[in-house]
This record gives C-alpha cells, structure tokens and sequence, in this order.
C-alpha cells in the first residue's frame, strides 16, 4: 500500500518549461485518444499472451505472476507500475540477489519475458487508469527519485507529463541503467518539447523493430 503520495508534489512547478516548449500534445485528449485505441486494438493478443503464460509460468518461476513497483508519475505523484515478474524469489518472497547488484532470472522463459517486453504488457492496467501512456519518459523507481532530484533539479521537468511504457530514451539507450539518469533525461526533454502523433508513432514503431530484433539475436 503506498502512503505519502504527495511526497515530491511540493518542488514541482513546471508552467514555464510547458509555455516555453511545444508540450501540449502530451497532456491532450488526441495523445489519451491514441494511447486507448492502442489498448483497445492489441488486447485481444495481450489477454491470449497473458493466458499461455499463465498456463507455462507456474513450472517455471511458482505462482506469483505479477507484482507492483512503486515509480513516480505525473506531477511527481507515486503510483504501482504493473509487470509479470521476470526474477526469482527467495523463500521471504523477496528477490533472489545473485551478485552485488544483479538479480537472477527466472530460467527459460525469463529472459524471453523481458527480451519480448513482454512483461511489461500488464502496464496496459496503469495506461487505461490514467497513470501512463504508451509514449513517455520511463517511470522510476521512487527509492532513487528523491536523490536523483537532488543531484539534478532538472529531472523533475520529466513529471510534468504521464510517464511512458516505451519513450525516446529507451531507443536511444535501451540497455540504459539508473545511474544513466542524465543521459536519459536528455531524451525526455527532447521528446517533452517535440511531442506529437507522428512522433509518438515513430517512436512505437521503432520500439518494436528494436524488440523484434532482441528476440533474433537471442535465437
């Protein structure tokens, strides 16, 4: 159960980057429009997928298919990210750490999951609440925001829209980590201050030509 959603809400005030840049789209009705016909379109193969995992999943990784992080959202307000769960669990139903910052996978169809972004396909969930759309910023994790925000004030500019399954960053730098949190703010402005239809439908298509290609190479 999340508490203290407002935590971060008190230090953002983001009028002037909105006036001064071509942001609008990412808060309009035409981006929800888009992001629900997207849903609306691939449900159908989400709940079949879902289902066929469902079915396999339990022989492999037990029978908790899913679980909830906590990442900030728009206007810097906490929210539970959905995912199918990719990692192993010890026997406190904590994840399996492996090495110093490494978690282990769960084998065989783990690394598929995640290859596939596949495991993402629950955030569906957060995108029909309100709490994300396809194209964005990706949401982080709340335990590094704060220090983050910190180090450098310009990333809360990055919450003054819904954050996103996919985004700019992410194919730029897909194998990006969090400590690449500058690198990665760079493409969230860029993308905050050119937002737009055709932009957010570039940046899905390349998103599954980048996803189609991991699976390839991965075979």
């Amino acid at each position: 159960m999340i508490k203290n959603k407002e935590i971060y809400t008190n230090i953002y005030s983001s009028e002037d980057f909105l006036l001064n840049n071509n942001s609008k789209y990412s808060m309009s009705l035409t981006k929800r429009i888009f992001d629900l016909f997207i849903c609306l379109l691939i449900s159908p193969i989400v709940i079949l997928l879902v289902f066929l995992i469902a079915l396999v999943y339990p022989i492999f990784g037990g029978f908790k298919i899913f679980f909830c992080h906590e990442r900030i959202g728009l206007n810097g307000k906490e929210f539970n990210l959905y995912k199918i769960r990719t990692y192993t669990e010890n026997r406190s139903g904590h994840l399996k750490i492996v090495d110093k910052d490494e978690l282990e996978i769960i084998p065989v169809i783990g690394n598929f999951l995640r290859l596939s972004r596949i495991d993402e396909l629950p955030q569906i969930l957060n995108i029909l609440k309100g709490e994300m759309s396809w194209i964005g910023p990706r949401p982080e994790q709340s335990k590094y925001v704060k220090d983050i925000i910190f180090q450098t004030p310009e990333y809360k500019l990055r919450h003054i829209v819904r954050p996103g399954i996919t985004g700019l960053a992410q194919i730029n730098n897909p194998s990006a980590k969090v400590k690449d949190y500058n690198e990665k703010l760079k493409f969230d402005l860029e993308y905050i201050s050119k937002s737009g239809l055709f932009f957010d439908l570039k940046i899905f298509y390349i998103s599954l030509v980048i996803i189609l290609k991991n699976i390839f190479k991965s075979n």
